[in-house]
């Protein structure tokens, strides 16, 4: 990556790592296609370079992907994880598919996806909230958690895009 588009501190929480750990212990899979449900709920346009991926295949993916995530948000590394995420974005290095094709191309990825995919982030969050806690006070907690880091996430991610965007402009694909 060019430039260090994350300070770890906003990145460490209290709340969201107990949460996370319950999630990936407790609804992986169900996070999962909840997830996929509402991508296609709101017409992620990432799902249309994604439309040739078999369900199950897709599901496996993001099975995998959200373990990874979960795991890193419950050890309180998830820095860690978005910026290993932003330089394969940056490299181009998205994923390769089990026949061997890349699952994207960096610019696949336009403006509304990243807007769009932190809102489902945000709302799959929520979603599985009210089954983990009836704590009013640690529910919203844990949103302000969710929301702190979603949105850091979220200006990294925004960095990252702008910079493609200049340097396909400058021809530097």
């Amino acid at each position: 990556m060019k430039e260090n588009l994350l300070k770890k501190e906003n990145f460490v929480f209290e709340h969201l790592p107990k949460y996370a750990k319950y999630l990936l212990e407790n609804k992986l899979e169900e996070f999962v296609t909840v997830s996929i449900r509402f991508a296609r709920e709101v017409d992620l346009p990432l799902l249309k370079p994604l439309a040739r991926i078999p369900e199950p295949e897709l599901v496996k993916l993001s099975v995998e992907s959200n373990r990874l995530q979960l795991t890193a948000l419950a050890n309180n590394t998830v820095s860690d994880f978005i910026e290993m995420n932003l330089d394969n974005w940056a490299k181009n290095q998205l994923g390769v598919l089990s026949d061997g094709k890349a699952m994207l191309d960096k610019s696949d990825v336009i403006a509304e996806d990243l807007t769009l995919a932190f809102y489902i982030k945000r709302k799959t969050l929520s979603y599985f909230l009210y089954g983990y806690t009836t704590n009013p006070s640690v529910r919203q907690l844990i949103v302000n958690e969710a929301d702190q880091y979603t949105s850091f996430e979220e200006l990294a991610s925004l960095k990252v895009y702008f910079n493609l965007q200049k340097d396909k402009l400058d021809g530097k694909n």
